[in-house]
């Protein structure tokens, strides 16, 4: 495990990089993006834990925090699914011109916000996987955004507060042109998409799309009675061996 820190927009991307050992270099390489509102080492350790597993199945595995977020640079206000999904266009670029990783062999795993991101940059860059935790809905969550407190608290306060995650009207206005379905349709790859049969970013309106533009591609795995938090060892343990399986088959 090293610090590998990716400069951005004249921001610093703060991140670590874990190598197998031995390692096989160069060695395929699995990117790892947290969620709104969290940073790189996952809620209860999770990213850390999962790295240490995938790093010791052969892989290079990096995790790092996106602007504002965790230990890198950043202002909360500046802070849009647009501007993460270019932060990742240049984590994956650093890491195609890094001598221990294979180049043709990097794959995204995203959780939440990051799934979402994962899929945008997959639109842009070609990536040899994607892995999926509960994908954010982007627009079609746009009227939980518009319709909450968020733009008078904005308004009042200079910032919105949701969760204790601070941001400003540059995250709604931008979700105005996401279109992650399109960006999907561009990726050629294969897909898992997981998570909880209780968890609203799993209905029907915002997956169903998926299914219908990655068809045989796409691999699906829901664990029943779990929410958008793993919320027990268990489903993080179950989570994690059907990620690993799917990223050795297929990165």
């Amino acid at each position: 495990m090293e610090p590998l820190n990716v400069e951005h927009a004249g921001r610093t991307l703060r991140g670590v990089l874990h190598l197998p050992h031995p390692n096989p270099a160069p060695a395929p390489a699995v990117i790892l993006c947290h969620g709104l509102g969290g940073n790189r080492i996952g809620g209860g350790n999770d990213f850390v834990v999962l790295s240490r597993l995938l790093s010791a199945q052969g892989f290079a595995c990096y995790r790092f925090d996106f602007a504002a977020f965790g230990e890198s640079d950043g202002d909360p206000l500046d802070f849009s699914v647009s501007d993460q999904v270019s932060q990742l266009k240049a984590v994956i670029a650093g890491l195609e011109r890094n001598r221990a990783i294979a180049p043709d062999r990097i794959s995204v795993l995203g959780y939440s916000m990051g799934a979402l991101v994962a899929v945008l940059a997959s639109g842009d860059r070609p990536l040899r996987s994607l892995a999926l935790w509960a994908p954010a809905g982007g627009p079609l969550n746009l009227p939980f955004w518009e319709g909450g407190p968020f733009r008078d608290q904005i308004r009042e306060h200079g910032r919105a507060d949701y969760n204790g995650v601070a941001f400003g009207d540059a995250f709604i206005d931008d979700l105005y042109g996401i279109d992650q379905f399109a960006a999907a349709r561009r990726h050629e790859g294969p897909v898992l998409l997981a998570g909880g049969t209780e968890d609203g970013l799993m209905r029907a309106e915002l997956i169903d799309p998926y299914r219908e533009v990655w068809g045989d591609r796409l691999e699906q795995h829901w664990i029943e009675g779990m929410d958008h938090g793993f919320g027990s060892l268990a489903n993080r343990d179950s989570m994690f061996e059907v990620t690993a399986a799917f990223l050795s088959r297929t990165a």
